[in-house]
């Protein structure tokens, strides 16, 4: 009988490993490559080329819906100020050279970016995984 529980013991420890190991942290080129680090990308590209609706394919409608009301709030002209702040940050591959960190839980992601190379901090972009695929997500 003690064996039996014992081994069962061992079995739900595992299992609860198991369930726990959803959680994983990928850094350097895995997270430049991830995903995750892709939908960030092309979402950057398609706000800075052409705004908000054509980033919206890369964002939740929770996000889109922020970004609108954040437009509203704050007016245009402070929006084309953000949009031009972006676009003279690293783009493209110089730009994924500089995703340090991503980390996936389950359905959600957090990406850590810094915006020039020389940067200590870094920036946390929210991300989740829809039926499309992983978006830019409102901070959870």
């Amino acid at each position: 009988m003690r064996l039996t529980m014992r081994m069962f013991a061992a079995l739900a420890v595992i299992v609860l490993a198991v369930s726990a190991g959803h959680a994983q942290t990928l850094t350097g080129a895995q997270a430049q490559k991830s995903p995750q680090a892709e939908a960030f990308l092309a979402f950057e590209k398609a706000l800075i080329a052409s705004g908000i609706d054509a980033a919206s394919p890369y964002m939740t409608p929770k996000k889109l819906a922020e970004m609108k009301s954040d437009l509203k709030q704050f007016g245009e002209a402070s929006f084309k100020q953000f949009i031009e702040q972006v676009r003279s940050l690293p783009q493209g591959e110089a730009r994924r050279k500089l995703i340090d960190k991503v980390e996936v839980n389950g359905e959600y992601a957090e990406l850590e970016v810094r915006d020039r190379p020389s940067d200590v901090a870094v920036s946390v972009v929210f991300l989740a995984r829809t039926k499309d695929g992983w978006k830019v997500d409102v901070q959870r």
